[in-house]
């Protein structure tokens, strides 16, 4: 969950130091860069909603690969 949040606030101003990066790099105006990132924000925010609701689901993944019931 930490983990998820944190990239959120990378791409969220006021933080956002991902989207400040590719702006002075490239140069491409910030409402470009929004519009490509908005699909990847939109799920990540789906994912932090989903392990909010069922916290079970980031344990799913590591409990079924390490073979604990």
């Amino acid at each position: 969950m930490v983990g998820i949040t944190l990239m959120i606030g990378a791409i969220i101003p006021p933080v956002a130091i991902c989207v400040f990066i590719v702006r002075n790099i490239t140069g491409i105006p910030f409402n470009t860069i929004y519009k490509g990132v908005l699909p990847f924000l939109i799920s990540l925010g789906v994912a932090a909603l989903l392990m909010f609701v069922f916290p079970s689901l980031a344990t799913w993944l590591p409990n079924l690969v390490m073979g604990e019931p």
